[in-house]
């Protein structure tokens, strides 16, 4: 696969609520940041740490929580997504940032608009 269906195929499955094959997408030692002051921001060093520190509770945080991808540009490895997101009372732009080597996600950094999720968090 292409780094970019690789990334393709992890928004489907995360989508699907297939976290098997979204783990199979992701190296043993991957590493995702989040940035802001979310309960879920901060630094993950593998897809389980990752899976329970934020994957696991974004249902809850955000009823019907959906991502789209808008559009998405890769170079030598380097995919730059930018998405729809979506939940109840939230509309807004995201920007995902993944390192694709072997076919697996090496690095991901996720650039989400915190402040509206933060807002949409505090009104529930």
């Amino acid at each position: 696969m292409t780094p970019k269906e690789v990334v393709k195929k992890s928004y489907e499955a995360f989508a699907a609520g297939d976290m098997a094959t979204l783990a199979s997408l992701c190296a043993e030692d991957m590493t995702v940041k989040m940035g802001g002051l979310m309960p879920v921001s901060g630094e993950y060093n593998s897809f389980e740490a990752w899976a329970q520190g934020q994957l696991s509770k974004m249902g809850s945080m955000f009823t019907n929580f959906k991502l789209e991808i808008v559009n998405m540009f890769e170079d030598d490895g380097n995919v730059f997504t930018v998405l729809k997101m979506t939940a109840d009372g939230l509309e807004a732009l995201s920007c995902h940032y993944a390192v694709i080597k072997d076919e697996k996600y090496s690095e991901f950094f996720i650039f989400d608009d915190t402040q509206k999720m933060a807002s949409v968090m505090n009104s529930v």
